[in-house]
């Protein structure tokens, strides 16, 4: 192969730039395959031609998603009432 050749140029190329440190960022595309897989779709790409079936599939998710969300605050509330009462019984207990 002659050295001037396209794929031996590509194949030698090395990029300007490093990539940055840390976690990648996502993409979009990313993010819409893993809502995809959370909503426990198997053949997505056929269930998106169905647009009825489509948005029953999103309207459930959507207010399962709330639901979640509305638990996880309330865990929250409960966990701190918690701790706040185990420091009041401590300092209690030194007087």
């Amino acid at each position: 192969m002659a050295d001037t050749s396209m794929v031996k140029k590509v194949y030698e190329w090395s990029p300007a730039q490093t990539r940055s440190l840390g976690r990648p960022k996502n993409r979009w595309e990313d993010d819409v395959k893993s809502d995809i897989t959370r909503m426990e779709i198997t053949n997505w790409k056929k269930c998106i031609r169905n647009r009825t079936k489509w948005k029953k599939h999103v309207e459930k998710d959507k207010t399962s998603l709330k639901k979640k969300k509305k638990k996880k605050k309330k865990k929250k509330k409960t966990t701190k009432k918690k701790k706040k009462k185990k420091k009041q019984k401590k300092q209690i207990v030194f007087h």
